[in-house]
Order: structure tokens, then C-alpha cells, then sequence
């Protein structure tokens, strides 16, 4: 009984290490936002979690949504072919970017945005040339995580990012494949 208590310790040490070996930390994510969003976006600080990671559009490859502050996110969205994205906004009716992006400028303590960046390859969303980039901006958050939520009864879950504002409710971001753009939906998302 000692060995197989011992045998159970060692794999899940092992399972730790390599868990922790393989998540990145947030200053190695800082170089990779520079790249590919350019110098208008910082990680924040603010968040216990910079970044989650998870296959959000669906086609098998890891994507990773980092949580970044900047004062001006359409000003590099040109030069460094990202799509900005109000999907909050969008929800309620009206989610143009170019006008919504100066709403949240007056609120320092929640005016986060989500930097999502969709894998191509091997190398997913480190690729030097990612499959596609968006800057989701006004969606209201205090911390994230990945979470699964069913589209359609037939349907597998899909991988949806979960924001979390503590005082107010919890919502999910999502990729609509079909519709290509970005959803919010409020409620709470169930893990599968």
C-alpha cells in the first residue's frame, strides 16, 4: 500500500511539473503583445490572471486571450492588421468600435481589454503569423478563465472565454463561427 501511495505521488508531482514547465508567464507574454499588437497595449497588472488559453474558434489549435490596458487600441490596428471588437455592446445594439472604444475611458478600474489571438500551425498562438488577431474592448471584467458552454443540443461544447465582474455577474465571450464575430452573452457558463 506505502509503494502505491508513493507511485501516486511521483505521477502527480510529475503531472505539476509539467504543467508548470508548459503555461507561460506573464512577462513572456509581453514581448508577443509588442509583436503582434505593437506598443499602444501593456499587460495589466490589475488582474490575477493576464492571459487564459484555449481553442476558441474551434478548428483544433490553441488560441490564447490576454488581458491588456491601453489608452487608444485602434490607433495600431492598421500597421498591425488586428480587428477591434465591441462585442458588449454589440449585444445591446450598437457595437461600432470606432465610436464605442471612447466609453470606457473615464472608468481606469474596468476598462480592460481582451487580446485574442487565434494559433495557425504547430506553433498555435506563438505562430509568428497567427490566424487572426481582435482587441475585444468595453467587455465588462474583474478576472477571466476558459469555461464550455453548449451552443446546440447535437453540437459539442464550444471553449468560451468567461468574464468575471464580481460585483455585478458573470458572462462569455465567443467566436461565432458561422457568423465570424464576436458574441457576449450574460449568465453563468457550466464547465463541462
Amino acid at each position: 500500500m506505502k509503494s502505491l501511495g508513493r507511485v501516486v505521488v511521483v505521477c502527480l508531482a510529475w503531472v505539476v511539473s509539467v504543467a508548470g514547465a508548459q503555461a507561460p508567464k506573464p512577462e513572456s507574454i509581453a514581448p508577443l503583445v509588442k509583436q503582434q499588437f505593437g506598443n499602444s497595449f501593456t499587460i495589466s497588472t490589475k488582474m490575477p490572471l493576464a492571459f487564459v488559453v484555449g481553442d476558441f474558434d474551434s478548428d483544433g489549435v490553441e488560441d490564447v486571450a490576454i488581458v491588456a490596458d491601453s489608452t487608444d487600441p485602434m490607433v495600431d490596428a492598421y500597421d498591425f492588421k488586428y480587428t477591434v471588437a465591441d462585442p458588449y455592446n454589440s449585444f445591446f445594439g450598437y457595437g461600432n468600435p470606432n465610436v464605442t472604444a471612447s466609453f470606457s475611458k473615464h472608468d481606469k478600474e474596468h476598462s480592460h481589454i481582451l487580446l485574442v489571438i487565434f494559433g495557425a500551425g504547430t506553433d498555435a498562438w506563438r505562430a509568428a503569423t497567427p490566424k487572426a488577431k481582435f482587441a475585444l474592448i468595453n467587455v465588462p471584467f474583474d478576472s477571466v478563465a476558459t469555461s464550455r458552454m453548449m451552443m446546440k443540443k447535437n453540437k459539442p461544447p464550444i471553449t468560451v472565454i468567461r468574464t468575471i465582474e464580481a460585483e455585478i455577474l458573470d458572462s462569455s465571450v465567443y467566436w461565432d463561427v458561422k457568423k465570424k464575430r464576436w458574441k457576449w452573452t450574460p449568465g453563468d457558463t457550466k464547465d463541462w
